[in-house]
């Protein structure tokens, strides 16, 4: 059963804080994109139809916020 948008705001919310550690934690691309990757397909795995598109929105914004730029093969 898909989450609520206030519970899938609430995962984007927590990767979003998780990110610094993240980077930190796995100072290579490869490693961190590895991990990232697997943490945002939880949330989109979570998300009904109506919101996937959302989740992707706030998946990208995460990204810039960061100033993250996925490898070429993930844009």
């Amino acid at each position: 059963m898909p989450k609520s948008r206030a519970e899938l705001d609430q995962m984007l919310d927590a990767l979003d804080s998780f990110v610094p550690g993240l980077v930190s934690s796995k100072p290579h691309a490869a490693d961190f994109w590895e991990a990232f990757n697997t943490l945002a397909q939880a949330v989109q795995q979570n998300a009904g139809p109506g919101d996937h598109d959302w989740v992707c929105e706030r998946l990208d914004a995460i990204q810039e916020k960061h100033h993250l730029v996925p490898p070429a093969d993930q844009i």
